[in-house]
């Protein structure tokens, strides 16, 4: 019941036929798109390109399952009218403010779109990210939504940086459960970016790897997603650190994460 996304971020110098194609040999029925300059389909071409993007997947038998994009009325437009469900967005800190004022600036940033949303019948998903001035935890994540209707402004839940943060997955899920509208399943792990012999304090890096590399058991993630009967949408996003054999590792990823949920 559920749909197999996958981000078509690193693939950028294929056609859109054949990245449809592509999609469709690497076992995904959807994906995540990144309307970015560079790409495909560029934000400039407006409605009229996402309306293009979705319909020529549509041919492939992918659909279009949400967009990595900004949030101008007519990202909301182009979506409403290609029904494309989810516009997924990460969320950064003003690090020149503290904690509460920057969860009440995006809330503000929130409200201003919220009128697209409802006019569109499109969700914003907000996804957590790792760093030192983002929304980086479930609960954190919780705490700036949990005013919003789940409709409308919905959490993105990604286990790779849900992982780094040091959550459990299966609490992580269970706190955002009843305002989730997408999950992420990629894996990461915590180095030491600077040699131990330097002086000064340690420096870390994340590293991309396959899912069952991660700090994030994606197995327990699963488990709890099956329990609690979830239907919506499974996005791989194809993000490694060794970039070499990306479409190797997400073909892997794909049939790894299938048979966790039964396919």
């Amino acid at each position: 019941m559920n749909q197999f996304s996958v981000f078509t971020k690193p693939w950028k110098t294929q056609s859109l036929e054949e990245l449809g194609a592509l999609v469709r040999d690497m076992g995904f029925d959807a994906v995540e798109y990144p309307l970015r300059d560079g790409y495909q389909v560029q934000p400039a071409e407006g409605v009229k390109g996402i309306v293009r993007l979705a319909g020529t997947l549509k041919k492939a038998g992918v659909a279009v399952t949400s967009l990595a994009a900004g949030t101008d009325e007519a990202v909301f437009e182009g979506c409403g009218e290609a029904g494309i469900p989810v516009i997924r967005i990460c969320q950064g800190f003003n690090r020149g403010l503290g904690f509460r004022e920057n969860m009440d600036a995006l809330r503000r940033k929130y409200d201003a779109v919220l009128p697209y949303c409802q006019k569109y019948k499109v969700t914003l998903g907000i996804q957590m990210h790792y760093g030192m001035a983002d929304i980086t935890c479930s609960y954190d994540t919780f705490i700036l939504l949990q005013d919003y209707d789940p409709a409308y402004i919905a959490a993105v839940w990604d286990a790779g940086h849900s992982g780094l943060a040091g959550e459990n997955p299966r609490y992580a899920l269970d706190c955002l459960w009843d305002r989730l509208c997408m999950v992420n399943f990629k894996a990461a792990y915590w180095f030491r970016s600077n040699p131990a012999a330097l002086a000064g304090e340690a420096q870390w890096d994340a590293n991309w790897v396959t899912g069952p590399n991660g700090m994030s058991s994606w197995k327990i993630a699963v488990d709890y997603l099956k329990q609690r009967g979830y239907t919506g949408t499974v996005c791989l996003p194809a993000e490694y650190s060794d970039e070499s054999n990306v479409e190797k590792y997400a073909r892997e990823d794909r049939a790894y994460i299938k048979g966790l949920f039964g396919g």
